[in-house]
This record gives C-alpha cells, structure tokens and sequence, in this order.
C-alpha cells in the first residue's frame, strides 16, 4: 500500500510539471520561430541597402514665359535664333527661366562599373539626373537606353567606391504565398524597408505598360518605391517595382519579374536597344458570351481585336476577331501565354499560328518582326523618346531625328505633319551639304512614306548615291537631293 501511495503520488507530480511547462516550451518554439524570420528580414535590409539607390530627376516643363508672359519653350527660342538671328523679345526683353519638373524614384545597381536599372518613367524625358547611394554620396547619372514596352531603363553612374551590385533570382520559380521585401524611397524617404507576401504572378491588362507580366504583392509601394527591388529571403531580387494600386481599402503593388528585366537590361547595356519579336496586335481573353456565340467547349485562347498596319500579324493574314489557340505547337489559355510564347521566340522566326475564324480552324505561317520602338506608345510618350543618331555604318552620321507628334509640333508652332523632325545636323555632314536644316519634317525618303524613327532608319540603311528627301520646311513641301560622297 505504501508502494501504491508513492507511485500515485510521483503520477501527480508527472502530471503537474506537464501540464506545467508544456506552454511555456510551445512559446519559447513560437518566439523562436518568429526571432528567425525577424533574423531574414534583418538580412535582406542589409545585404540589399547598399544596392539601392535614390534617383533624383528634372526635366523641363516645356513652357517658359517673358515679362509679358509670353509662352516659348526652349526648342522654340532654338528655331528663333536659328532662322531670325533671335528670339521675338529682341534683346531688350528679357524670358524667365523654364520651371522644372522635379521627381524621385529608386534603382538598383546590376553592376560594379555603376550600372543601374529602374523604371523607364522614373527617367523618361529628365535633363538630369542625380543618384544617391546608401552612404549619402551623389552622382551625376546618364541615361543608356530605355525600353518604354516594359517601363524599364538603365542608367550609369561614375562612382569613386566599390559598388556592391544585386543578385537576381528566377522569377519563373517566384510562388505565391512566398515572403516578399520591398526596398527603396517611397514618398522620398531614403533606404526604406516594408514587407508582404507575392500574392499573386502573372497579372497583365492594367493598362501600365505595353508588355505586362507582373508580380503581385501586398508588401507597401508608394510614390518613390518605383524602380526599387522586390527581394525574397534569400536576398535576390525577383522583381523591380513598377506600379501602386492605392484604392480606397486596398495597397496592391505590382513589380516587373526579374527574368524580364535581366533581359532587357543586358540587350540595353550590350546594344543600346531591345531586340524584340513582335505580331503587332491587341488582345482580350476570350468571353464568356464569345464562346457561346461559336459553341467553343471553353474559353481558351487570344481573341485579336486590332492589327497594326504593315505588322507580322498583317503580313500573315490573320484578322480581327481570329481567336488564336496555339502559337509555335504550344496552346493558347490566355493572353499572357501568348505575350509569352512570342516574346521566347527570335526576331526572324517563321511560326505556324493556329486560330478559330468564324469558329472553324485555320493554320497560319507567320514571320516575326522587330518590335518598333514606339509600338503601342503614346504621342506623348513617343515625344519623351531620345532621339537617335544614325547608325555609325551609315553615311549621314551627324543627322539626329524625332519621330513627329501633335504635341511637339505645337511646341514648335509649326503645322503638324506625320514624319520625322531634324533636330540636329553635324556641320559639314553630307545632310548639312544637301541643305538640311533643323526643323525639316521629313516625310518621304525615295518615294518611301516615313512615318517614325524606325522607318526613317530603315530606310537610310538602304540609300542609294542620290536620294530625294520630301521634307516640309515651315509648311511649304520642297524636295532635296542629298548626294553621297565617294
């Protein structure tokens, strides 16, 4: 009995100090757990802080004023003293300086030699442009090439320290439900840190770019964040944010993936520009109300609503309303898997396109094209385009063009004309010879309508010994033979 009584008595004891510690063992495991991803967070703010800039930006209104607020920007005032020896104040007068538009944005640097990717309209249309690093220095930036279809673009900087560049991840393998980190200076706060989850991939038809494949998260972006990296917990940056989405009771944040960005990154530092194969139309999912109207057993697939003019699409023969379904033998669920599938392919690639036209199948061999640098831009967005000087194989080195646009013809007070404008020519150039001048809208080049940079390009590639040039010069039409030299 007595035996009994000890073993009842050491049972309770058991009992007691289970019952006893088995809550404070399960808070020490939570506090612990949570210590740790507090430890990864601390981690990536660290490692990453050195890589994050802040970009300062200004660029021009485009409006200046005298005493008498008289309306000139500074292109105007450049025709003025070109072709009048001055600006219509006289001498005497004098014009007040152009307001500048300031902005602030953030970058990442990709490479020790100061190389540094942002969003395009972090920069697009700046005359300057500061970046500051985590340590406080500042530098002078320049811009190496923008790439408007997917709102990325690569600057520089000459940094006097060793720069620690970011690593970057595959965005492909980015899940949902992942742990996301946000860096960069929203509202102009420098060197800031927010955290989320990816809440989703994937996302497009917002409108924000030409191309779209954003990443979705909930980790806070705001005016400032743009161009930032979005980083996992392993310190690599799968995605560069782009885009808020500040509804009321909402904070979504959208980055472009990393995959995307490497490569165009990469093709702007190597090329100066993006190779990009394109069909030069736009698309919507297939409805549900479109599916039932042709008996379509689901609604897979791309529905074509417009095609460009003198596109691959155009070329091939596809037309409005075509539903494509597969694209090079891989199928067509959504838009997106055809954005996809075309953009993997090469400029130059014949491609066999399987489409539903008027709910009957039809197979399409098509030719891939460069994408032109101003397809599905804006005027106002192709105006914010640098201009670019020609090819150093061709023989008008010296000669600089902009696409013409509406706004900049208002800008130039001069009648709009769809072409391209000189904005500057070489002294002693063979265009200067030919008797170019600046503000020349270039519309024809040998009989060949030339309606923007690319076509202008194109077809200076192909000149001739003498070649016709039907340009308008203050409204008047004049042809001029621009004869090479041996």
């Amino acid at each position: 009995m007595k035996k009994l009584r000890i073993y009842i008595c050491l049972f309770l004891i058991t009992i007691f100090y289970a019952v006893n510690t088995a809550p404070a063992q399960a808070d020490d495991n939570d506090l612990k757990a949570a210590l740790s991803v507090q430890r990864a967070f601390i981690n990536v703010a660290k490692n990453l802080k050195p890589s994050v800039v802040n970009i300062s930006m200004e660029k021009s209104s485009g409006h200046s004023a005298s005493i008498q607020n008289f309306q000139m920007d500074d292109d105007t005032a450049e025709f003025f003293r070109r072709f009048f020896g001055g600006t219509p104040f006289g001498n005497g007068r004098q014009q007040q300086e152009d307001p500048k538009i300031q902005g602030t944005g953030s970058g990442v640097i990709i490479s020790k030699d100061g190389t540094i990717v942002t969003n395009n309209h972090v920069v697009s249309g700046a005359t300057k442009l500061t970046v500051k690093l985590y340590n406080g220095n500042k530098y002078d930036a320049v811009i190496i090439g923008q790439d408007p279809q997917t709102d990325v673009a690569v600057i520089k900087i000459s940094a006097k320290e060793t720069l620690i560049p970011a690593q970057f991840a595959d965005s492909d393998k980015v899940e949902v439900g992942e742990w996301a980190v946000a860096l960069g200076s929203p509202m102009g706060l420098e060197q800031t840190v927010t955290t989320g989850i990816v809440s989703a991939v994937g996302r497009s038809g917002l409108g924000a770019a030409q191309i779209e494949n954003f990443i979705q998260t909930d980790a806070s972006i705001n005016p400032g964040n743009s161009g930032g990296p979005l980083v996992d917990l392993n310190c690599k940056v799968i995605g560069i944010n782009t885009l808020i989405f500040n509804a009321p009771g909402s904070g979504l944040g959208f980055a472009i993936p990393s995959n995307i960005v490497k490569t165009v990154a990469n093709q702007i530092s190597t090329k100066g520009e993006v190779e990009r194969p394109y069909l030069g139309i736009t698309m919507q999912n297939v409805s549900e109300n479109l599916a039932n109207h042709y008996n379509l057993k689901n609604q897979d697939g791309a529905v074509i609503l417009e095609i460009q003019k003198d596109s691959p699409a155009a070329k091939s023969g596809l037309k409005p309303m075509d539903i494509i379904t597969e694209f090079n033998g891989k199928t067509i669920k959504e838009t997106t898997d055809l954005q996809k599938y075309v953009l993997q392919c090469e400029v130059g690639k014949s491609v066999i396109v399987k489409v539903l036209r008027n709910g009957k199948p039809k197979a399409i061999s098509l030719k891939l094209e460069q994408m032109p640098q101003t397809f599905g831009l804006s005027k106002s967005e192709i105006a914010e385009l640098p201009a670019k000087k020609l090819p150093q194989q061709s023989k008008l080195t010296g000669l600089t063009v902009k696409t013409m646009t509406s706004e900049l013809a208002a800008k130039m007070r001069i009648d709009y004309k769809e072409g391209v404008i000189i904005s500057s020519i070489d002294k002693g150039s063979i265009a200067d010879k030919a008797g170019l001048l600046v503000g020349d809208v270039i519309t024809q080049i040998n009989d060949e309508e030339i309606t923007n940079e690319d076509d202008f390009h194109k077809q200076i590639k192909e000149i001739q010994k003498k070649d016709s040039f039907l340009v308008y010069r203050s409204g008047t039409p004049m042809f001029i033979i621009v004869a090479l030299e041996k």
